[in-house]
């Protein structure tokens, strides 16, 4: 983290608090970063740290690190819902609670995708392709969760969200001459369980419409929001 900090600039209000925990009772990733006590926060699980790779560990939380700098105040986590998703909600009768979850999807997008793009440009590219390779790896449990959701449409939606989530950090990876090609490669493959037509929404998000995405997290948070609402909950909901 302080090699991070060295590089990427000192997190905001220039201090973070660091919680490592033996285990990760409800938690299932090995590292979260937050600031919903007003300062950033970045928290450690042993148990789910020693199941991953050394140096997808040292990537995650060189990750946690950057979020701090990036996102260490309570507002972009309590974040106003971009008017995209208000139009949603009316149109549709989406719920609030519905709603939520689809916010909460579009704005980790958001963060994770400018968090690569910034330990990209900070050298950090190699452990961060690692990292991107490994979250990135197809499993049968989403298979199985596709084909579920794929059965009702507010479910699939939710997936899709989900899924544009955990591309999002493996995307600005892929213009780099060196590993971009591998690097969506690992996408397709990752996104191979999703029936045609759906992938192709999921490539129009991720290629097309995130390349529009600037340096301000707020706003990025309502393209990203803008772009899902558009181009998969319309085609989904619009009829």
């Amino acid at each position: 983290m302080a090699g991070c900090y060295e590089v990427v600039g000192a997190p905001m209000g220039g201090s973070v608090d660091l919680y490592i925990y033996e285990k990760a009772g409800a938690e299932t990733f090995f590292a979260t970063h937050d600031a919903l006590e007003g300062k950033p926060r970045v928290s450690v699980y042993l148990d789910k740290l020693l199941e991953v790779p050394e140096v997808v560990s040292l990537a995650g939380i060189r990750r946690q690190a950057a979020h701090s700098v990036l996102h260490g105040s309570l507002e972009y986590y309590i974040v106003t819902f971009p008017k995209d998703l208000v139009r949603a909600m009316k149109q549709y009768r989406l719920s609030q609670s519905y709603a939520n979850t689809v916010l909460y999807g579009t704005a980790m997008a958001a963060k994770e995708y400018q968090v690569t793009r910034v330990l990209y440009k900070k050298n950090f590219a190699d452990d961060q392709v690692v990292y991107a390779t490994y979250m990135l790896e197809p499993s049968n449990e989403e298979a199985l969760a596709w084909e579920l959701a794929s059965r009702n449409t507010l479910e699939r939606i939710l997936y899709l969200s989900a899924t544009v989530r955990d591309i999002s950090c493996a995307v600005p990876l892929t213009i780099d001459g060196r590993f971009g090609a591998d690097i969506r490669e690992h996408i397709e493959k990752r996104i191979a369980c999703v029936t045609p037509p759906y992938q192709s929404m999921i490539r129009k998000v991720i290629y097309e419409r995130f390349s529009l995405l600037g340096i301000d997290t707020l706003e990025n948070i309502g393209l990203t929001t803008k772009f899902f609402v558009e181009e998969i909950i319309d085609a989904e909901l619009g009829g």
